[in-house]
């Protein structure tokens, strides 16, 4: 009777010590997910956000340090390779206000590329509320290109470039201000 009593008392002890022990790697994987599905529930497109984290995690787990990483890390990418795409665009026209479009929209994304890489010397050093601070007007300064470019019937070559750099700065954003602030 007594051994029932001290088994049925453990018994449930065992059970979620064994749950929360075995495979380890599979409950920091759903955790990782998780973690993803909480930042890209809030994008306009789940999926670009989901495979950007996924097809740039060096390990299997990661925390929102890793996601801001990953997030920071694309964003410049993409800030300088659209950089570079509209110098291109501004060298090769002629229509003067096309022309200035292109070149608002270069001055916007070299102060996109330069605020990223400010606030990635501020996450490097640990320090997440600077990394916010540098980072904090990004989302406008790209709208502004967008909005040059939205006037008709100028065609926007940098259309899909401004979706994904508009995606890439809410993921930034979003899994920065998601780490613990010390």
């Amino acid at each position: 009777m007594a051994f029932s009593q001290c088994f049925s008392f453990l018994f449930p002890a065992l059970v979620i010590f064994l749950l929360t022990t075995s495979s380890p790697t599979l409950s920091e994987a759903q955790s990782t997910q998780d973690l993803i599905d909480r930042v890209c529930r809030q994008m306009e497109e789940y999926g670009f956000c989901n495979n950007a984290f996924h097809e740039n995690m060096k390990t299997p787990e990661t925390d929102y340090v890793g996601l801001t990483a990953i997030a920071i890390d694309l964003a410049i990418k993409n800030a300088s390779s659209t950089y570079d795409y509209i110098v291109l665009l501004a060298e090769n026209t002629t229509n003067p206000s096309t022309k200035g479009a292109y070149m608002a929209c270069e001055c916007a994304y070299g102060i996109v590329k330069s605020s990223f890489l400010t606030g990635l010397g501020y996450f490097n050093r640990k320090d997440y509320a600077g990394m916010l601070e540098a980072e904090h007007d990004i989302p406008r300064t790209q709208a502004n290109c967008e909005a040059r470019l939205s006037t008709p019937p100028t065609p926007n070559p940098l259309a899909d470039r401004n979706r994904q750099m508009r995606m890439l700065i809410a993921m930034a954003l979003v899994t920065g201000h998601e780490i613990p602030q010390d």
